[in-house]
């Protein structure tokens, strides 16, 4: 019997679609095409779960329903109802329909999306529900084609279910795994974090080193699905299980100067329970030495749009180009800030591995050189 094959969208930030095709052939699913925003791939069930449980760097994964053309709504509708609708969404389900248009003649979205709720009702027999668990349909516009998207992951994929703790500024889990990737982190070097705020690179570090998936405690979209197989799910949770380390390789050290940063990072390192193997401490930056002769240091330090315009972090920015320089100089180092005056301050060459926005900023990660 063949196994079907669906097209799929791994959806990124920004910038980050090379590291997400990197995991994507790390898990042995090839990369179709990169365009802004995400990553095309293809495959079956397998490599649809496959993606949610492991992707590092990916926002959600969409499947790619079908797509038609349409230069009026009757037509839209008609040719909507013929998609393979029962395959994702069960009769009665409640669904939330995004619908965006760009360049077509059919461009009232709200139009645009009750034409594809009623080409819904009409192929599963039923209307939208209310209730319950709520399926995400995204419906693109673009010159008089219609794309139909259905979410597979359900809560973004950043969401890995240990931040119950937050300090100002954090960064996204996401975020912080991509930029770890694109450092070629693995585990196999320490790691500083020396501004760790709310513990993300030193947890997604550690949940790199140790080969534990992200997914793994947390629930998908697809588990709703009428075609689910638990079965193939619960394989793969094994498979994932048994491929994880119980101690670090190298050591991974968080650092802070403010104690309510420490506590967040505490609460958030215990809740997935990795109490006991990142090195947390409270104190300076400048106060920094290395007790291993290599490895990397990354961090997320302040830039003048978070502290406001009058901010002066010139000094800081000085004192973080000594510790990367000179105190740390055998080290891998990496920053994420603008490419602004700001870094310049620290007299060290660095080069940009990725730009992407962090709160609506736009910043890179940049490495030393």
């Amino acid at each position: 019997m063949p196994i079907s094959t669906d097209h799929y969208f791994a959806v990124t930030t920004p910038g980050l679609e090379a590291v997400c095709a990197g995991e994507l052939t790390q898990l042995g699913i090839q990369p179709v095409k990169m365009i802004r925003g995400g990553v095309e791939f293809a495959g079956g069930l397998h490599e649809l779960y496959l993606a949610n449980l492991w992707l590092r760097s990916a926002t959600r994964i969409l499947v790619r329903l079908g797509e038609v053309t349409a230069r009026d709504f009757p037509t839209l509708f008609q040719r909507l109802s013929r998609l393979p609708w029962g395959r994702f969404i069960k009769p009665g389900s409640s669904c939330d329909i995004r619908a965006v248009s760009h360049g077509s003649r059919l461009n009232h979205t709200g139009r645009i999306a009750a034409a594809c709720e009623d080409a819904m009702a009409k192929s599963l027999g039923e209307r939208n529900g209310s209730a319950g668990f709520v399926q995400k349909v995204f419906v693109r516009m673009n010159d008089n084609r219609c794309e139909v998207s259905v979410d597979s992951s359900g809560d973004l994929l950043h969401r890995r279910g240990y931040r119950h703790a937050r300090v100002a500024a954090p960064l996204r889990e996401t975020l912080a795994a991509g930029c770890l990737l694109a450092c070629g982190y693995d585990g196999s070097l320490p790691l500083s974090d020396a501004m760790t705020g709310s513990g993300t690179f030193a947890i997604e570090a550690a949940l790199i080193a140790l080969h534990r998936a992200p997914g793994k405690e947390r629930n998908f979209a697809f588990m709703n699905w009428p075609k689910f197989r638990p079965g193939l799910w619960q394989q793969l949770l094994v498979e994932a299980q048994r491929g994880e380390k119980e101690t670090l390789p190298a050591p991974i050290f968080a650092v802070d100067n403010n104690p309510k940063a420490i506590k967040a990072a505490q609460i958030n390192i215990e809740s997935i329970g990795l109490q006991g193997l990142i090195e947390l401490s409270c104190g300076q930056m400048q106060q920094l030495y290395p007790s291993t002769p290599t490895g990397l240091m990354i961090c997320n330090p302040p830039y003048g749009e978070r502290l406001g315009k009058n901010a002066s972090l010139k000094a800081f920015y000085h004192d973080l180009g000594r510790l990367y320089g000179t105190v740390f100089a055998a080290w891998d180092g990496a920053v994420i800030c603008p490419e602004s005056g700001l870094i310049q301050s620290t007299n060290l060459s660095f080069s940009p591995l990725l730009r992407f926005t962090n709160g609506g900023i736009k910043v890179s990660l940049l490495k030393k050189t």
